[in-house]
């Protein structure tokens, strides 16, 4: 049995995986990306240490096959950075950057965490009777000898524990410290049941290695590729190859993984990073990023450079009649109402709008034909209103060029403003966070915090991927509102539920079941429980409207009443 929740693996793409850079503030403080995860063991907290692999897509919850068929595979994870060696050469790039969702555990007092670990570990045994295997670590590595000793320990006093993981640690003998001397010997006392691998840069007999390519075949100089990276295998649980006693002589071969962005993604992650964070920025907010970090911003300038076209793309003949900078006084300029669009409510909101916040940064100068009657504006006419309603503006810079025929004028307008791609509501997000706006910047931040994904631009139809965030002005809105910690839980519960992203209308009705009064009773509920009632939540959209048809309330209402149903039904359950 290898049943697993989470089944969806990430792409293999090891040349686009993120670092960090040597001065982001989890590589100067040596921490995790994601301190607001990090536990510190209590008498009471957390619940857990050891959680079952059901819940890693990697893991799987019962070992299939092998000497461990039959055991409960469960894993363990502490802070990666603070509990691993400083010459980790995966430090920056470490896969838990991508790991939002994970709880890491801090040890702090030892006699606590260790009497909560060795008694959750006899608890499991008592529930499993075949026998526990524990990953170790998930995330982290060996901090302690003390903490090698305890593992020593819970083998002796347990015969049908067992652990395996990796460990950056080494022996004095390889240029290491006395913590990988003990692990050293814990495994030669413990070769069958302590089967933990040595990571380094080489290749090496009980080790493991990290590639920057995807190989063709199973098997390569450096040594075995992990099945389960490869699909040749579910997950761990199915393979057993990591802690099998015939494969100790080979190398284990992983695919380097973890986040994975273009250079300005990254950099925008580093933005979000920083959101969570506004003492580091300072005065000056993301100015001071660019100015503490040249080589992040240097990957996020690229030149114009032409695309390359089919070949029946045919380009058109140029003339030789360049369009011509003008400046001219606004008034002076013409609108023909032939084809231009008349001044509404709206546009005499938005011509307000440039007026109160006239910025020459921002402005974009109007297009204009030149006739014998005068300049007609083509494009632009809002601006030129705006601008000659300003009482500090004479003149403006106009682009002319020579279009004496009506018809030429109304064609020009017409591709003027069907010719244009829309900026989207994820451009503007990302635009006005690298802008400094505090709301963009916080949506992202906690995108970043949660596993949320909110695209760079409109994601096509079908193809958003479950976590996806698509409401993106509901979340500016709710963050508007001071509604961050519940903008956190949706983002969190999104990224549980497998399937489609949450639909705008599903989204608002989630947010009201986590703050009106009349749902408070499922507000208290856990998010993994919440999500987990929301399973189907794709067909929430068509419940809805049909009780609203019946009952005669709105949609999101219907909606929030159909959610909080199911979360009644699952705790019942």
């Amino acid at each position: 049995m290898t049943e697993r929740r989470f089944t969806g693996k990430p792409e293999l793409a090891p040349w686009a995986v993120r670092g960090l850079a040597p001065d982001h503030p989890a590589m100067r403080e040596n921490r995790t990306l994601f301190p607001s995860t990090v536990v510190t063991v209590t008498d009471d907290t957390p619940d857990r240490l050891l959680v079952s692999g059901v819940n890693n897509r990697k893991l799987g919850s019962v070992v299939a096959k092998g000497a461990f068929k039959g055991y409960a595979l469960y894993g363990l994870s502490l802070e990666e950075r603070a509990t691993c060696p400083a010459d980790c050469a995966l430090r920056n790039a470490c896969y838990g950057n991508g790991m939002q969702m994970a709880r890491r555990h801090r040890i702090g007092d030892p006699d606590v965490f260790y009497d909560r670990l060795g008694f959750e570990i006899l608890e499991l045994l008592d529930e499993h009777e075949d026998g526990l295997l524990v990953r170790l670590h998930v995330l982290g590595d060996f901090p302690s000898v003390e903490y090698v000793a305890f593992w020593a320990d819970a083998l002796a006093e347990n015969p049908k524990l067992a652990c395996y993981g990796y460990t950056r640690r080494r022996t004095t003998a390889w240029g290491g410290d006395e913590i990988g001397d003990a692990i050293e010997a814990l495994k030669e006392q413990y070769p069958d049941r302590f089967r933990i691998r040595w990571s380094s840069e080489v290749s090496r007999p009980d080790g493991a290695v990290v590639i920057g390519n995807v190989p063709k075949t199973p098997r390569i100089a450096e040594g075995i590729v992990c099945p389960a990276q490869t699909e040749a295998t579910a997950c761990c649980a199915s393979c057993g190859l990591c802690w099998e006693p015939n494969a100790c002589n080979d190398t284990i071969v992983f695919i380097k993984h973890g986040p994975k962005s273009d250079a300005a993604a990254a950099a925008v992650a580093m933005v979000a990073q920083r959101a969570l964070e506004p003492k580091e920025l300072g005065e000056g907010g993301e100015a001071a990023l660019a100015a503490e970090s040249p080589a992040v911003r240097a990957r996020m300038i690229r030149h114009v450079a032409p695309i390359q076209t089919a070949k029946d793309v045919k380009p058109a003949p140029v003339s030789p009649d360049l369009p011509k900078f003008q400046l001219v006084a606004p008034t002076s300029l013409l609108i023909e109402e032939a084809y231009q669009r008349e001044l509404s409510p709206k546009s005499l909101r938005l011509i307000r709008k440039i007026v109160e916040g006239w910025d020459w940064a921002k402005f974009k100068p109007p297009v204009c034909a030149e006739s014998p009657d005068g300049l007609f504006v083509i494009d632009g006419q809002h601006t030129a209103i705006a601008a000659a309603t300003h009482p500090e503006i004479s003149l403006i810079p106009v682009i002319v060029t020579e279009t004496a025929a009506l018809a030429e004028r109304a064609a020009a307008f017409v591709s003027q403003n069907r010719d244009r791609l829309h900026v989207s509501a994820f451009t503007l997000l990302y635009a006005d966070a690298a802008a400094g706006n505090e709301t963009a910047r916080k949506a992202l931040a906690l995108a970043e915090k949660t596993g949320a994904i909110i695209p760079r631009s409109e994601p096509g139809a079908g193809r958003a991927k479950a976590g996806t965030i698509v409401s993106i002005d509901e979340v500016r809105r709710a963050l508007g509102a001071g509604d961050e910690a519940v903008i956190e839980r949706i983002f969190r519960i999104a990224v549980m539920i497998e399937g489609k992203p949450l639909s705008r209308m599903v989204f608002r009705a989630l947010r009201m079941v986590l703050t009106a009064d009349i749902y408070r009773h499922v507000a208290r509920l856990k998010d993994s429980t919440i999500a987990n009632a929301m399973e189907d939540h794709d067909i929430l959209n068509e419940m809805a409207r049909e009780r609203a048809a019946q009952t005669g309330e709105p949609n999101v209402r219907a909606c929030a009443s159909l959610i909080a149903e199911a979360c009644a039904e699952a705790v019942v359950a």
